[in-house]
């Protein structure tokens, strides 16, 4: 089949990077599936030639159902091998919702992919995508039953009798996880207005299924391919196309839809809401996404729009990553088959500072006498909607009289009548990078509001309250274990002391030392041990607490010279968990560097899957500061 030399999207379109990225994923998987699959048909058809030559002619029956069992077999080995076309079977079949990724994507064949891609009513996709795994799967039923049969004859354990009403019933439902395997990935995709608004009630009853159907949703947070239209995916107070405009109108003013969770609340759901500036992030969760088949899977990537956002060409790696950093999208995986609780299914993973409502970012500034300096603040959506056209209308430059200003993040917690007089701000940098105080509208604030309001929620729904009541379990216990360890050392110093004294004493009286190992105190029946000349116990407690302290405070990793850190992304993007992106002063000059997250050791827990993966950082580090 041809095909277009590429796709027609907007220059850094952001769903271009997320369709591609997954379909790279899901023919890495496929293929690897197909050679093994392949391998295995091979070993099949000459172990069975084997069997059939080991017949008598007695057992006609059984050589001629051998026979059959061949034929068909090789048949599916020439479609996998090569088939009709030359490349064997897709490793997957798009059911695509009308929208940018339609008109980009062309029709097939001719497409900028090579798997069969259907375009769809704006709608039903999902619907449709069910339709098509159904016709698969009962084309494939026939082939997994000849696999069954062949393993049954290979281990002379067939029944007629058993199995035949086995196989008479076989459908999808029945196949083992490797069975499934063995057909293409079923996949939809569309944009939020397809999939949050619009075509919501149709993936709404796919979701309640069992059908391991594959959900990619494009969230731009507007109608991108039909003039930008505000859907229930957009942010509070963002400006859109075919809506009003002006200083007059607050913008969309309806909160935003969080599909993610609405699709976890679905029974057996496996959903991670991502990013693809997040790399690591993304690739791990894309293949638990595109190998998951207890039940749909969905994967909600934010792809901005640059025309419709207000952005540069170059800039939807940066926001993407933004949009995470300041809790306005943040990430999550919520996966049913982590533990038995809620809080164990849902995963924070990838955001920064887990467990604090805002994490912090560098403001880089000159004073007046030309220097570079860094400030240290919160990082809020606030900052985020600072860069985007849509909310450009809500920043104004404070005044001279800013004694009644306020950072937003501490405005937002403030009560409604201490509000009266005071002004929200954030900090920000004019064109010649001099530090700026910019007040926010009401509507930020309101947004930034509904942010941490999510974002809470994840924390809870992530079991972070069960996490703090830990913490503070565990620090009750070391201060009762301290305070006993404390105690126990007097007693035994004040043992010591008894124990020289009777010595001593002993000594003096030349009266002869008791045979054993202790002597026996006066009066409260305690033993004492004597000890060796040197020694007490409290020592030997001593040196023992001495090397239990230092065990625990093995360095699982550590970072030699931030200074030196080239920024190859390599440590924060695989470890995000003990590493994050960071920016420093070095002779003058800033520059982003990584560094390794204060007291993330002590939280992470160690398994020999994290070690493995510390090595593979240090051994990747460009500046190879990181051991």
């Amino acid at each position: 089949y041809a095909t277009t030399g590429g796709h027609g999207a907007c220059r850094g379109c952001g769903e271009v990077t997320a369709i591609r990225l997954v379909m790279a994923a899901n023919r890495a998987i496929t293929d690897k599936r197909k050679r093994d699959h392949i391998r295995d048909l091979e070993s099949l058809i000459g172990r069975l030639g084997v069997k059939q030559a080991t017949l008598s002619d007695k057992e006609g029956a059984r050589r001629e159902r051998i026979g059959n069992l061949i034929v068909a077999l090789e048949k599916r080995l020439y479609l996998y091998e090569s088939g009709p076309t030359g490349n064997g079977p897709a490793g997957a079949v798009i059911a695509n919702s009308t929208g940018c990724s339609s008109v980009y994507a062309s029709t097939f064949p001719f497409n900028c992919y090579n798997d069969p891609w259907v375009n769809s009513l704006f709608q039903d996709a999902q619907p449709l995508a069910k339709g098509i795994f159904e016709g698969i799967s009962a084309q494939t039923v026939s082939d997994v039953r000849a696999l069954r049969l062949a393993r049954l004859e290979l281990d002379d354990a067939y029944v007629p009798e058993t199995h035949d009403k086995e196989f008479r019933c076989l459908a999808w439902d029945k196949f083992t996880v490797e069975e499934l395997g063995l057909m293409p990935t079923v996949m939809t995709i569309g944009g939020d207005g397809a999939t949050y608004d619009i075509g919501f009630g149709a993936l709404s009853r796919i979701l309640v299924t069992d059908t391991p159907l594959k959900v990619m949703v494009l969230n731009t947070g507007v109608y991108s391919n039909t003039g930008g239209q505000a859907s229930s995916a957009s942010f509070l107070g963002q400006d859109s196309d075919l809506a009003r405009i002006g200083t007059a109108y607050p913008g969309k003013h309806e909160h935003r839809k969080e599909f993610g969770l609405l699709a976890s609340f679905h029974p057996n759901v496996f959903v991670v809401s991502t990013s693809t500036a997040l790399q690591g992030h993304f690739l791990k969760n894309a293949l638990e996404y595109l190998s998951y088949t207890d039940s749909p899977a969905v994967m909600d990537v934010y792809t901005p729009c640059q025309p419709e956002h207000g952005i540069a060409d170059d800039a939807s790696n940066r926001h993407a990553r933004l949009a995470v950093e300041s809790r306005m999208n943040p990430v999550f995986v919520h996966d049913p088959r982590r533990g038995s609780t809620l809080h164990d299914w849902f995963v924070l993973d990838g955001n920064p500072d887990p467990d604090k409502t805002w994490t912090t970012t560098s403001l880089e500034y000159v004073d007046d006498d030309g220097k570079i300096h860094l400030l240290e603040m919160a990082l809020t959506p606030a900052h985020f909607a600072l860069g985007e056209n849509r909310f450009k209308k809500h920043f104004r430059k404070l005044g001279a009289d800013d004694a009644n200003a306020v950072p937003v993040e501490e405005f937002i917690d403030l009560c409604q009548a201490d509000r009266e007089g005071r002004t929200a701000y954030i900090w920000s940098v004019d064109a010649r990078k001099r530090l700026v105080k910019l007040t926010v509208s009401g509507v930020v604030v309101e947004l930034v509001e509904e942010r941490r309001k999510y974002w809470q929620m994840l924390q809870y729904l992530g079991g972070q309250h069960v996490e703090l009541k830990d913490a503070s379990h565990r620090a009750t216990l070391e201060s009762i274990q301290a305070q006993y360890q404390q105690s126990l050392q007097m007693r035994e110093s004040s043992l010591d002391g008894i124990a020289k004294a009777m010595s001593e004493l002993a000594a003096s009286s030349r009266a002869p030392v008791p045979q054993g190992d202790f002597l026996r105190g006066v009066g409260n029946g305690t033993f004492i041990p004597i000890l060796p000349a040197g020694g007490s116990a409290a020592a030997g407690m001593s040196s023992c607490a001495s090397a239990g302290t230092a065990a625990a405070g093995d360095a699982l990793v550590t970072m030699d010279d931030p200074a030196a850190c080239t920024n190859c992304k390599t440590c924060y993007q695989d470890l995000s968990e003990l590493f994050e992106k960071t920016r420093i002063v070095v002779d003058g000059v800033s520059k982003e560097v990584a560094h390794l997250i204060p007291g993330a050791i002590e939280r992470v827990t160690v398994t020999p899957e994290l070690k493995n993966r510390i090595k593979k950082v240090a051994a990747n580090c460009d500046a190879e500061i990181i051991r």
